[in-house]
């Protein structure tokens, strides 16, 4: 049994049935000797020498221990189903700090790894273990920020020497074989874009990205995204399928939802097969949109990015929490859903 509220309940019944046995046998136990083995007397106040005088016979005993057991049995049947019901309520008050801990636990990210955990009403061992827990919340928090900053450096600090080595290697084309010079320009250029999507994923974890948002149309921007991907995909033999639906407009930062855009189809390409299906569709005040294509089991030959699209994606949508993301990943498909409102000049519209 998973639940420890469930274990908690069973123990304090089993508990309360166990002792409630020892007496009803104990008690059923003391009542037979006194009726088999001792006489009984009665006398009378008003009369002094009135004494009456006898025993039970082995019937009366059978009959009276019988009516015993059965009023035992009868009433522990009740008692038996309010000790679930105490222990279930008194198993859930004592696991209610743990519940609170959870649903904090639940609401933290990179950005609150600073925020303290609370439980106002925890005894001292939960005291105990909240206190741990926020010593490891703060150390991982400057483990956290100082490797962000110093990744943030080691990308801003490689940006230049890379631009000097791609001006020098332009300068040098005619001195290099044509070939090598090619090969050189794609690994400084594969260098340069890992920089790049580097700093940007550190700057939106640390929440140093100024946002510009703007109300566009998200059907528009994918129609002329399509168009160059889908150069891409033809040489692969592959096609991208657009659905668009109307009046899906969106508040956001236009460049920033665009580079979400080209990585998810970036990497669709790269770890993807056969046709790319995206669909723009509109419910009432809210707009969503679907990637989706068959996963490639066979490794991508440029397969070097050190996984670095999705998480610039995810680092993104971090900062725009309007916007909600979703991956379902299979053995034979890969799709990615991201839901947004629609704008407020569209919403006005939509309700004239």
């Amino acid at each position: 049994m998973k639940s420890l509220r469930l274990r908690l309940t069973l123990w304090f019944a089993l508990s309360f049935l166990a002792v409630t046995a020892v007496l009803m046998v104990f008690s059923h136990h003391q009542l037979e000797v006194e009726l088999r083995q001792k006489h009984w007397q009665k006398d009378y106040p008003d009369h002094p020498d009135w004494k009456l005088h006898g025993s039970f016979s082995e019937e009366e005993v059978d009959d009276i221990t019988g009516e015993l057991l059965e009023g035992s049995l009868a009433l522990a049947g009740p008692l038996v189903v309010a000790a679930l019901i105490i222990g279930y309520y008194l198993s859930s008050k004592s696991l209610r700090p743990i519940q609170n801990l959870n649903q904090q636990l639940q609401t933290i990210n990179s950005k609150t790894l600073n925020q303290p955990l609370v439980l106002p009403e925890a005894d001292k061992e939960f005291r105990d273990l909240l206190r741990h827990i926020n010593e490891l919340l703060g150390r991982l928090h400057g483990s956290f920020t100082e490797m962000s900053e110093y990744a943030a450096k080691v990308a801003h600090e490689l940006r230049t020497p890379l631009s000097i080595m791609r001006l020098k290697l332009e300068q040098a084309e005619n001195k290099i074989e044509p070939e090598l010079a090619e090969e050189l320009q794609d690994e400084l250029h594969r260098l340069t874009h890992v920089v790049d999507q580097s700093l940007l994923i550190a700057k939106a974890e640390q929440g140093r990205i100024v946002l510009q948002p703007e109300v566009f149309d998200l059907s528009e921007l994918l129609g002329e995204m399509v168009k160059d991907y889908h150069l891409l995909a033809t040489e692969q033999g592959r096609a991208i399928r657009l659905q668009t639906a109307a009046g899906c407009r969106i508040k956001a930062d236009e460049n920033y939802f665009k580079q979400i855009l080209h990585n998810l189809l970036t990497n669709s390409l790269k770890h993807g097969q056969g046709n790319i299906e995206m669909r723009l569709s509109r419910r009432q005040s809210e707009c969503s949109m679907l990637i989706y294509n068959p996963v490639s089991h066979q490794p991508a030959s440029s397969d070097n990015t050190l996984g670095l699209g999705l998480r610039v994606v995810g680092a993104l949508l971090s900062i725009h929490p309007e916007l909600r993301y979703r991956i379902r990943s299979g053995s034979k498909y890969h799709a990615v859903g991201i839901c947004f409102p629609c704008a407020a000049e569209d919403r006005l519209a939509v309700k004239t």
